[in-house]
């Protein structure tokens, strides 16, 4: 992959090269996760978010970004061990697929809104670099937490896609969203900051952003 100059970054004693298409790659990324969510609202939610997810491969692979492979692992075996827990909470008002009892709405929506989130989070992430890690968590979250009730808010008042098991259940304050038991909604909140920080345990690169050894980088060729 071919890494451009960057700068340095708040007198810090690391610079870092940046992929070639960083700015290109922020609009396309946001065009493309806005489109797939808008397909929601037209087309059978499960089978929007089944070819999603299947459309993920082809993406990063034209994008030079299959690094995040690996990010996608994890929020597949996060969506998989979540459904596998809590599947006997999903059930919706329109006929999805399961699979093994697990409802594949679910399942392919944490699966591929997790990876969601963080792509789009990993174009900002740099400016946060020089921060204490518990500051960058803090950030994430708040960055996740509105997206998630954004999507929560925009799936059940205007797409109707409603989790009918738990509607007897209150949402969260003021969206009136996320309709499930404390724990549950406790567990969404909390699903993102858990991908973000395993993640971080697990080193996994950011894919926009390479960290080099000298103060001073003027360009990296392609090798």
């Amino acid at each position: 992959m071919k890494i451009v100059t960057l700068r340095k970054i708040n007198k810090s004693p690391y610079t870092y090269t940046f992929h070639q298409w960083k700015k290109q790659l922020l609009i396309i990324d946001k065009v493309v996760v806005l489109f797939l969510f808008l397909l929601l609202g037209v087309f059978r939610a499960d089978y929007v978010v089944i070819a999603g997810y299947l459309f993920l491969f082809f993406y990063l692979i034209i994008t030079h970004r299959t690094s995040l492979f690996y990010h996608l692992l994890v929020s597949s075996i996060l969506a998989l061990l979540w459904m596998l827990y809590a599947k006997g909470e999903y059930g919706y008002n329109s006929t999805f697929l399961t699979l093994w009892g697990m409802n594949v709405f679910s399942l392919f929506a944490w699966a591929s809104g997790l990876l969601a989130v963080y792509i789009l989070f990993s174009h900002y992430e740099h400016l946060l670099h020089t921060q204490h890690m518990v500051f960058r968590i803090i950030i994430f979250c708040l960055f996740y937490w509105i997206l998630l009730i954004s999507v929560e808010t925009v799936a059940y008042y205007v797409f109707h896609i409603r989790n009918v098991a738990s509607a007897a259940y209150s949402g969260l304050p003021v969206c009136q969203c996320i309709h499930a038991p404390r724990w549950m909604q406790a567990a969404y909140l909390l699903m993102g900051p858990l991908f973000y920080v395993l993640c971080y345990f697990l080193r996994l690169e950011n894919p926009h952003m390479l960290e080099c050894t000298n103060r001073y980088i003027s360009e990296v060729k392609k090798h």
